[in-house]
């Protein structure tokens, strides 16, 4: 869209805020030839210039050509729900929402970027601003930045990290605040001309998405997905009572092993690089299904474990803390006899927690996401490692469980939940012409959410406290009490299987023998138990790296890398 001063806007997104935006701007003066929210941002930026981008609420991300100041000017939302992707080369800028396209330009080279290996393996996700490949950028969340004849530059307009300090509201305040703040962002992101649905686990954070939803009065498809013959994956039954509970019209669609391998293409071809998460075999599966009976805006319970601590893994940090503080208060030469008397290769997270405290701070509760530093060194060929995140100096003069609960935040916010859970949902569900919003990230939602002390978030073995107690009288008492199972695909089991043999392949190309130990590999598929997460955690980077490297960086068609495979299957 095109400004009246000679102005470019190309924008991918949601602005929720732009009716409010575009009467405060008329009540000033400015004229509008359209309705929409592309025409809000172009004369936001005419007014506030690059401080456009504080004023809106929503997901996006756009670029400005000012045509008068010979200036590029660039944004991506605070949380990190659209992605950004950039290069730079002899003079030439080139950006886009999908590496695919800068691949395109004759000056985007595909190359690996060696040094966001150790990252990626920690992660499982290249970590901003860099990527899987070398010279290609993506820009983190909550930045901005401008490209004008002097080059580029990037700044980071809204954060989180600071201050690292808790709120002082009591239990009924913040339950309050909690419900006002949720209500008001479900509300938001109802605004749509077409039928809106839900992707629903039965769980509390989408069940409360679908609850609130009816209590707005708005017609809701609901979808779930499942595995037949894997129970602790499949949430089928339960989010069938809470559909029937709500009344909405509800769909599944099942997965075996042999739809997995169907669904590895357009996974490896739409994240343009690997995101090792099983959850994308799910996630592109119920967004297909959502667009197949013709919704074509969902909404999603993503962030809302993050925000109020609901994983299992926060909850056993906490219970297990009176420990661990023992262990801190020992002098550092014990606390790192007790790291290295814990064998790496038998307790390989034990060790790394160890060893976190061994330094007096103890690393994020989910870092690493898929292998320690004794994985990623007997993985890696070059020995050359590195996590590709640290948590903020300041601390504040914090005690030792406030700065793991700030370190924990931070890292999800910066990490976990922008490049890796937000970019699968916004890859899988545009992929199939979907577009998914997440009600638990609204800005102001997080900001609050962020900031409540622990004992709202987790008590006496309760997770999401504060959530829970804010949806009483929306979600039914089973809903609330039910133990939290986890959104996820069985691919341990799979690696004993069709996987395996997908990945052996792999391991005997340079795809995977450039890069990885293959030997290590080969023992773990030889060794692991198929009821284990430790084997899928480690093996499933490594396969969707193979998968990555021979598509994207060979040129090699899919039909050849996979073909033989699902066939035997």
């Amino acid at each position: 869209m095109f400004g009246t001063d000679g102005t470019c806007l190309v924008f991918n997104g949601e602005i929720y805020n732009y009716p409010e935006l575009r009467q405060r701007l008329i009540a000033e003066g400015t004229r509008f030839r359209t309705h929409c929210d592309t025409e809000v941002i172009l004369h936001l930026y005419e007014r506030y210039g690059d401080a456009c981008v504080e004023h809106l609420t929503g997901m996006f991300a756009f670029v400005i050509w000012d045509e008068r100041r010979r200036r590029l000017f660039f944004a991506r939302d605070p949380i990190g729900e659209k992605p950004l992707y950039w290069a730079a080369s002899n003079g030439t800028f080139v950006f886009a929402s999908e590496i695919k396209a800068l691949l395109e330009h004759p000056s985007v080279e595909r190359e690996v970027n060696r040094n966001m290996l150790g990252p990626y393996l920690a992660n499982a996700v290249a970590t901003a601003p860099e990527t899987l490949y070398r010279g290609i950028y993506k820009l983190p969340a909550g930045c901005k930045g401008h490209c004008d004849a002097r080059g580029v530059e990037i700044t980071r307009y809204w954060s989180l990290a600071q201050p690292r300090r808790f709120t002082e509201d009591d239990e009924h305040a913040a339950t309050r605040r909690v419900r006002e703040l949720l209500d008001a962002s479900v509300q938001a992101r109802l605004m749509s001309d077409v039928p809106v649905g839900v992707l629903l686990s039965g769980g509390v954070d989408s069940s409360a998405i679908a609850g609130l939803v009816r209590e707005n009065g708005g017609e809701l498809a609901s979808f779930t997905v499942g595995f037949p013959g894997h129970e602790q994956h499949d949430e089928r039954a339960e989010a069938r009572w809470v559909a029937e509970r709500f009344g909405t019209h509800h769909h599944e669609v099942v997965l075996s092993e042999q739809d997995a391998l169907g669904t590895l293409r357009p996974l490896v071809h739409h994240a343009d690089e690997p995101l090792a998460d099983p959850v994308c075999i799910p996630l592109y599966a119920v967004c297909k299904l959502a667009r197949e009976q013709g919704i074509k805006v969902v909404l999603a319970g993503e962030g809302a474990d993050e925000l109020f601590w609901g994983y299992a893994s926060y909850r056993g940090v906490l219970e297990r803390w009176r420990r661990s503080s023992a262990l801190l208060a020992l002098p550092q030469p014990v606390r790192r006899l007790a790291a290295r008397a814990t064998s790496p290769s038998r307790l390989p997270l034990r060790r790394e927690w160890l060893e976190g405290l061994a330094s007096g701070r103890p690393n994020p509760v989910h870092m690493p996401v898929c292998m320690t530093a004794y994985q990623r060194h007997r993985t890696l060929r070059d020995s050359k490692d590195g996590k590709g995140w640290a948590p903020s100096l300041e601390r504040d003069g914090e005690d030792a469980l406030s700065t793991l609960a700030f370190d924990t935040q931070e890292y999800e916010f910066q990490v976990r939940l922008p490049e890796l859970l937000l970019m699968r949902i916004d890859r899988f569900s545009m992929a199939n012409s979907v577009e998914a919003r997440v009600p638990f990230l609204d800005p102001a939602l997080v900001d609050y959410g962020y900031r409540l002390p622990l004992d709202l978030k987790v008590r006496a073995g309760v997770s999401k406290r504060i959530l829970k107690e804010a949806l009483k009288g929306v979600l039914p008492e089973r809903v609330i009490a039910r133990p939290k199972q986890g959104f996820s695909a069985p691919t341990s089991q799979w690696f004993f299987s069709a996987h395996g043999n997908l990945l052996k392949d792999l391991m005997r190309q340079d795809a995977i023998r450039a890069y990885f130990d293959v030997s290590y590999l080969e023992g773990l598929l030889q060794a692991g138990d198929p009821t284990s997460w430790e084997s899928g955690q480690i093996l499933w980077p490594i396969l969707n790296f193979g998968l990555w490297h021979k598509y994207w960086i060979e040129g090699e068609s899919f039909e050849r890398l996979v073909g033989s495979t699902a066939r035997a299957a």
